[in-house]
């Protein structure tokens, strides 16, 4: 049974925000500590790496479809129930990806575990919908933002830590090992946030089908703006995290061995710009400081194609990272006041909102890294416009689109 959630001042306590960061951070683990260890499962396995490296793209599909199925039935089911059947689904697939003996099944097992990685996760941002609002919403997103960021980069630390121990092995038993503590995390310690009161409520009025909640999201226009403006941000995000092998080590000749150096510097770039975010959220509402973070990406990749139109094939590693910081380090600000802003209009279905805010980043943000990398020129000029059309056109959808310059009306969100 969960705790009782409230403390004496009748808030959410201090502890609730670590804890949905580590059920969150299920997803960069999953992803990125077995990364390392893709060249020698290609050999256990007797294929190509390249064919090893579909397991990557049917975790992203798996765990958007596990997110868009995940958010309704939690808002029918409750948070904790989705939450126990989506670790259910990963702790069971991770455990046979271990004893995988070809390639077709690793891919296969994969795409399970992500949709149950993906009902797992998406009650995190329902649960701060649930309990927080507006502002304070904002600052817990950003918090959480904080320490999701540590993952990325310890993950494929760990990964390599647990290949010279083992075989890659050790990094599904490590995997299998975090979705078990996160199970009693999710069964002992997170809270229900949705009522019997309000489930009964839910499942008396939706019977027509669980993801009607998707329809009243597509026709609120401006939440739409909110929405499809943070999918070109993550767009954004995505063709720079693409196109970074062949940017650094084959354009710049940046050794592997610095390799991780350089693109680590935008994390810390986005883990700045994220605690300003929080002090910022003290003065400023969640709508102005979007709008102030998207326009600051937008002048960084301006800068950033300007100085390749410019240098061409004599630009510096530096006139192409000072811009390229500045850039990623603005989602920091941008994301988690994004999010805050379109979950606001979706009070009742939160879980279902947060669904298909999770599954448009990675849906949009691979369409748009891929279009992208397509365009391979052998030049930097297709990475620098990219991100500049992306930027552009998410600025254009806050303003015009979600009016981000005007007040969210309480009307609105009914």
């Amino acid at each position: 049974m969960s705790p009782n959630l409230l403390n004496a001042e009748g808030k959410p306590p201090r502890w609730l925000a670590p804890c949905l960061a580590a059920l969150v951070a299920l997803t960069p683990f999953a992803i990125d500590t077995y990364l390392p260890a893709i060249p020698a499962m290609a050999i256990a396995l007797g294929v190509e790496v390249a064919q090893v490296q579909h397991s990557v793209s049917s975790y992203l599909l798996g765990f958007a479809v596990g997110q868009l199925c995940g958010g309704p039935l939690s808002d029918r089911w409750g948070r904790i129930l989705v939450g126990t059947i989506g670790l259910g689904i990963f702790i069971v697939s991770t455990a046979l990806i271990i004893f995988a003996n070809n390639v077709e099944l690793l891919v296969a097992l994969r795409f399970c575990q992500a949709v149950g990685g993906g009902f797992a996760t998406v009650i995190c941002g329902a649960i701060v919908r649930d309990l927080y609002h507006g502002r304070e919403a904002a600052r817990i997103m950003s918090m959480i933002a904080t320490m999701m960021l540590v993952a990325p980069m310890a993950a494929p630390m760990i990964g390599s830590s647990l290949l010279t121990l083992g075989d890659w092995h050790a990094i599904f038993i490590f995997l299998l090992i975090y979705a078990l503590l996160m199970m009693i995390l999710v069964r002992v310690i997170l809270p229900e946030t949705v009522s019997g009161f309000r489930r009964a409520r839910r499942q008396k009025s939706a019977r027509r089908t669980m993801f009607s909640g998707y329809g009243q999201i597509f026709r609120c226009p401006r939440a739409l703006g909110f929405l499809f403006g943070q999918a070109l941000v993550s767009g954004c995000m995505f063709i720079y995290i693409t196109t970074a092998p062949f940017v650094f080590m084959e354009h710049f000749g940046v050794s592997s061995a610095n390799f991780p150096l350089m693109f680590g510097s935008c994390v810390l770039g986005l883990l700045l710009m994220v605690q300003l975010n929080i002090r910022l959220l003290k003065v400023f509402e969640p709508r102005q400081i979007l709008l102030v973070g998207m326009t600051l990406q937008m002048c960084a990749c301006v800068l950033l194609l300007v100085s390749t139109l410019y240098f061409g094939q004599d630009q510096s590693l530096l006139a192409w990272m000072v811009p390229l910081v500045l850039a990623m380090g603005s989602i920091g600000i941008i994301t988690p006041n994004s999010a805050a802003c379109y979950l606001e209009f979706f009070p009742r279905i939160s879980g279902t909102a947060n669904a298909l805010y999770g599954a448009s980043l990675f849906i949009a943000g691979g369409v748009l890294g891929g279009l992208v990398n397509s365009f391979h020129t052998g030049t930097l000029i297709p990475v620098a416009a990219g991100m500049l059309a992306c930027s552009v056109a998410a600025l254009c959808m806050a303003l015009f689109v979600a009016r981000a310059r005007s007040p969210i009306e309480i009307e609105e969100r009914r």
